[in-house]
This record gives structure tokens, C-alpha cells and sequence, in this order.
């Protein structure tokens, strides 16, 4: 009978991660910390990409201003037309090209409530940062987009190793020296990430580690 309460009572906090206003509290501050954070991604580490055309460059303005905008529906489609040509690209170029394509592709699904296709998107994000050849921040954003997917999605475990390493990584970047220059910008998106890993954690039951990353946020 208590196995079934704790049940019970974890089941109902996911279905309050998944509720809508769980998402605009954390979504208004996380995607535009995401946003910021990937205008400002350096990738000195990271081969330049090769030429983009100029529709290319169009549709990925639409995208990110409709995701800068929190209009959903508008941000789907533009998004998605971003997602398919970055699917268009040689797999072995375009790699930071690619990775932020599909990292607002997931975050205005996210955005949409589209949770399960949030995740694919982020799986094909997570799977170009694999490759070696982004930056710090960048495969932190791909991660953490992809954790946030999972945790709506109410893969609470799943959301807990990416968010960790979306962590890692955005420490990593803190660190480097594109990170003493956007020390503010890359603090404020550890920060976030922050805050809403202390939430999945607690959602979890994991009282301790929770309080650990919301002790490491407020120093941010």
C-alpha cells in the first residue's frame, strides 16, 4: 500500500511537469537563456561550417524569432523547414550548422507540447554533438533541450543523465576561455539548467541531489 502511495504521488508530480503551468514558468526563462546562449556559442574548437545559402539562413531566422516569441505554432513550422534541409547536409559537415537546427527544432516542439517528437529531435541533436566537433555550450544545449523533452515527456531518469551532462558540459564551457568573455551568458544557462534539474530530481525523490543543484544555482 505505501509502494502504491509513492506511486501515486510521483505519477502526479510528472503529470504536474507535464502540466501547462509547470512549462511557461520554466520554458519562459530556459528557452530564452537556450536562445542567448546559442547566439553567443563559440566554436573556436570547431571547424567553421562550410558556406550556408541565404534561404537557409531566412528560415533559421524565422525559426529562432518564433521561438524567441513563444509562438508555438508558427515556430513548429518554421522549425521544421530548418530541420529538413540541416537533413540535406553531408553528416560528416555542417556540424554546428546541423546541432543548432535541431536543437530549436526540439525546443518549439517543446514549446507545442510535442513531447515524443521533442525527443527525436533531440535524439538527431545529441547525435551530431557525438560526432566530436561542437564546442561546450553547443553540446550542452543539445543535451539539455533533449532532457527537457524527456522530463515533459515524464522520462524522469532519461531527463536526469542528459540534464547532467548538459551540466557538465556548460561548467566545461564556463571554463574555457570563450566562457571568461560570456561568463554572464553561459552562468545564466547553467543556472537554468540548473533549476529545473532540482526540479526533476524532486519529482524523483531525490530530496538531497535537488537541493544540491538548487544550492549550486543561487550562487550563479
Amino acid at each position: 500500500m505505501e509502494h502504491e502511495d509513492r506511486r501515486s504521488i510521483l505519477q502526479s508530480k510528472i503529470e504536474s511537469m507535464k502540466a501547462g503551468h509547470f512549462i511557461s514558468a520554466f520554458l519562459i526563462v530556459a528557452c530564452h537563456n537556450l536562445l542567448h546562449a546559442q547566439d553567443v556559442t563559440v566554436t573556436a574548437k570547431a571547424p567553421p561550417d562550410e558556406s550556408i545559402s541565404q534561404s537557409f539562413t531566412a528560415l533559421d531566422r524565422e525559426c529562432r524569432n518564433s521561438v524567441s516569441k513563444h509562438d508555438p505554432a508558427n515556430a513548429v513550422i518554421a522549425c521544421k523547414k530548418v530541420a529538413d534541409e540541416a537533413d540535406k547536409y553531408d553528416p560528416k559537415t555542417h556540424f554546428i550548422t546541423r546541432r543548432g537546427a535541431y536543437v530549436f527544432y526540439t525546443t518549439s516542439l517543446i514549446q507545442a507540447q510535442k513531447f515524443q517528437d521533442a525527443i527525436q529531435a533531440g535524439d538527431k541533436a545529441v547525435a551530431v554533438v557525438q560526432l566530436g566537433h561542437d564546442d561546450a555550450s553547443g553540446s550542452s544545449a543539445a543535451y539539455g533541450v533533449r532532457g527537457q523533452a524527456e522530463a515533459f515527456a515524464g522520462d524522469l531518469a532519461s531527463a536526469d543523465r542528459d540534464l547532467e551532462k548538459a551540466e557538465d558540459y556548460e561548467r566545461d564551457g564556463l571554463n574555457s576561455p570563450a566562457g571568461h568573455e560570456l561568463s554572464f551568458e553561459y552562468s545564466r544557462t547553467l543556472k537554468g539548467l540548473l533549476m529545473f534539474h532540482a526540479q526533476v530530481l524532486t519529482a524523483m525523490g531525490k530530496q538531497e541531489a535537488a537541493a544540491k543543484r538548487s544550492a549550486e544555482a543561487a550562487k550563479l
